[in-house]
């Protein structure tokens, strides 16, 4: 059953939004939520009135979007808006959503992925009386100071001079709209996006690929559970089932025949032979961040290759030899961090470990090494690590979350 939102948007709505002259009819929406069908705001805590204009500067920090110009519309009921690229995800029971928002209108280049917990799913007419299907979210919305819950729908409105709408039900009672006049709250720019993301910034649930040929092994277990455990969505596949389609206009990774999704990360656990490779390297080719690379998995893999890589950045390497009587010690890194639970690590060690692995190109990499006449000699080095937990400390998997998390996410964009 689909629930019907009988909506009329800015196409009748005139530049002061219809304000006091609303013509969708409450009575008619009908709703199946998937959680329940109350507006978040009418939960929300009452405060200081806010005075808003028909035009107005909103963020909505857990999207991502630090400013977006917005047409406040009491015409519609619900409000919009633009995404492209909308893609449902995750399971039966915690539904998601993910798609793509240009922020400011015309401008293709700035493009940030966004994802929310899908909260339902309603047919909207326009006032020209075609209807469309929309997934509805439920957001956070920040203007004048104050933040209240709303729930958005996501359509595109490419072409519009306003990619969002903010209906009556999310002004609820804290707003008085102001008709003849614009931006009464302080107005945001968007060289927002430029900037740096504040830390601790609000973390996307991502879906992730994790490419392995035993999916119920211990270690991908670890990583299911931390990954779901922070609201990521993680699929497993077998790399031998899927297939590279090259393509100039339809690229894609098959498995029997049919597209997987994109995929906002992908993690390697496999053998670096030539076909996983080939699959590795395919889905990184189509957007996903890999924190080891095919073209790094398989230097490691390359005991010579990875010896004239290492020899190129004045790091010397040898082979394991098991009649050498001084044993050596096996740490770990995960992007700038280096963790080695059975020897304390020296700050040269440490140095050593980074500008090994990321003279590999490796981001998260498990390193053998051994002292040879007070030189640091790297014995070995591995591109899948163990992801059991250590003692007293963040685990490696949760480390290596916090990687994806920080890599995965859209890079703020430069200035012209």
């Amino acid at each position: 059953m689909i629930s019907r939102d009988v909506v009329f948007d800015e196409f009748s709505s005139g530049v002061c939004g219809n304000v006091g002259n609303t013509l969708d009819t409450d009575e008619d929406v009908v709703s199946l939520d998937m959680e329940n069908n109350n507006n978040p705001s009418d939960n929300a805590p009452s405060s200081e009135t806010v005075e808003l204009g028909w035009e107005e500067w909103l963020a909505l920090p857990a999207l991502g979007l630090p400013a977006i110009k917005a047409k406040i519309d009491t015409g519609a009921r619900t409000s919009a808006l633009s995404a492209t690229h909308i893609e449902p995800f995750g399971s039966a029971a915690h539904p998601k959503i993910r798609f793509t928002v240009h922020p400011i209108p015309g401008n293709y280049e700035l493009a940030i992925p966004c994802s929310a917990p899908l909260k339902d799913r309603r047919a909207v007419t326009s006032s020209n009386g075609e209807a469309e299907l929309r997934y509805v979210i439920e957001t956070t919305l920040n203007v004048g100071g104050q933040s209240w819950p709303i729930e958005v729908t996501l359509t595109d409105r490419d072409g519009m001079a306003y990619h969002m709408l903010l209906g009556r039900m999310a002004l609820v009672d804290r707003c008085v709209v102001v008709p003849g006049e614009s931006h009464q709250q302080p107005e945001l720019s968007y060289d927002l996006y430029a900037q740096k993301p504040a830390k601790p910034g609000q973390t996307r649930a991502l879906r992730i690929a994790l490419l392995t040929a035993r999916p119920a092994s211990s270690a991908a277990r670890t990583i299911r559970a931390e990954a779901e455990a922070r609201g990521h969505t993680l699929e497993a596949f077998d790399p031998a089932t899927l297939t590279p389609h090259v393509s100039p206009t339809a690229p894609a990774t098959l498995q029997n025949g049919t597209p997987l999704p994109r995929f906002d990360a992908v993690l390697a656990r496999m053998q670096a032979n030539r076909h996983n490779l080939a699959v590795l390297r395919q889905v990184e080719a189509l957007g996903s961040y890999a924190p080891n690379s095919a073209e790094a998995m398989a230097a490691a893999a390359d005991p010579l290759r990875a010896r004239q890589i290492l020899t190129r950045h004045h790091i010397p390497i040898e082979e394991p030899d098991p009649t050498q009587d001084e044993p050596g010690f096996t740490a770990t890194t995960i992007g700038k961090r280096v963790r080695s639970p059975q020897h304390k690590l020296t700050k040269p060690e440490r140095a050593t470990v980074l500008r090994a692995a990321r003279a590999i190109g490796l981001g998260f990499a498990a390193l053998t090494l051994r002292h040879v006449n007070n030189q640091l000699i790297v014995q070995n080095i591995s591109a899948s690590p163990e992801v059991t937990p250590l003692k007293k400390r963040k685990s490696t998997a949760a480390m290596l979350f916090d990687l994806v998390e920080k890599r995965a996410r859209p890079k703020p964009q430069k200035r012209r």
